[in-house]
């Protein structure tokens, strides 16, 4: 379905991720449309508003063709870093990524006031977001992800095969080697979530839990804590943070 761009109060905010690049289209504080790019042609195919206000959000090198193509159709957007202004008084350093700067803008606009935070994005790696009941930045954890460690058992081994998951995860025991596999990685990842957010609610009872990410769908059902899970955090962050900087 076609979305008409001739409207004013559009914004774009674009999260260049190391395995996908995600696209969001707001008009006002409504997502209107969000795309899913792999490659540098599909980006050029995809039919977004020219003249919209744009922040991009990557963990991209400056020479990958793909982010080059994103900054020549949108040249004046903003580039999200740790100098950037924000509509929260959270400070941080010079090496956060800016992913990880608009997941915890994402999660302050939509969870409660004075309240710690952990917010979990599972990607190509999973990254650890950690925020105190005054907006500060603690820092967090990076793990890899499930991509990663799937590959990483076939690169570092003489046998084991090179697996690409699917969204079908087997029964925690299993007898074929691709199952066991996968097992690992999965009820690995599950549990090392699990223990995350029980330490730091055991500290912290009354606080929130997100989980975002592309690869969140396979763990929302399998946590006894509350979590909030929403795929599109990061994407409202960005928008957030743009909006701000507009009005300023």
């Amino acid at each position: 379905m076609s979305v008409d761009f001739s409207e004013k109060n559009l914004f774009v905010v674009i999260d260049a991720g190391n395995t996908s690049v995600k696209i969001g289209v707001y008009k006002n504080e409504d997502l209107i449309k969000s795309h899913d790019i792999q490659s540098e042609a599909e980006f050029i195919a995809t039919d977004l508003p020219k003249n919209a206000l744009a922040m991009i959000s990557s963990v991209r090198s400056s020479t990958d063709r793909l982010f080059i193509r994103i900054q020549e159709k949108y040249p004046d957007a903003y580039v999200l870093n740790h100098e950037t202004a924000l509509p929260y008084r959270i400070k941080f350093g010079a090496e956060t990524g800016a992913d990880r700067i608009a997941l915890c803008v994402g999660a302050l606009r939509s969870g409660l006031a004075d309240t710690p935070k952990l917010i979990i994005a599972v990607g190509t790696c999973i990254t650890y977001n950690y925020l105190s009941a005054d907006q500060n930045f603690i820092g967090g954890a990076i793990s890899p992800g499930y991509k990663m460690r799937l590959e990483a058992m076939h690169h570092f081994t003489g046998k084991l095969p090179l697996i690409h998951l699917n969204d079908d995860i087997p029964e925690e025991v299993n007898r074929t080697t691709q199952h066991n596999m996968i097992s690992g990685v999965h009820y690995g990842i599950q549990d090392e979530i699990e223990g995350r957010i029980g330490r730091f609610l055991k500290e912290n009872p009354k606080a929130e839990v997100f989980l975002t990410g592309g690869g969140h769908f396979r763990l929302v059902n399998t946590t006894k804590y509350k979590i909030f899970a929403d795929p599109n955090l990061l994407l409202n962050g960005l928008r957030f943070i743009l909006q701000h900087n507009c009005s300023l």
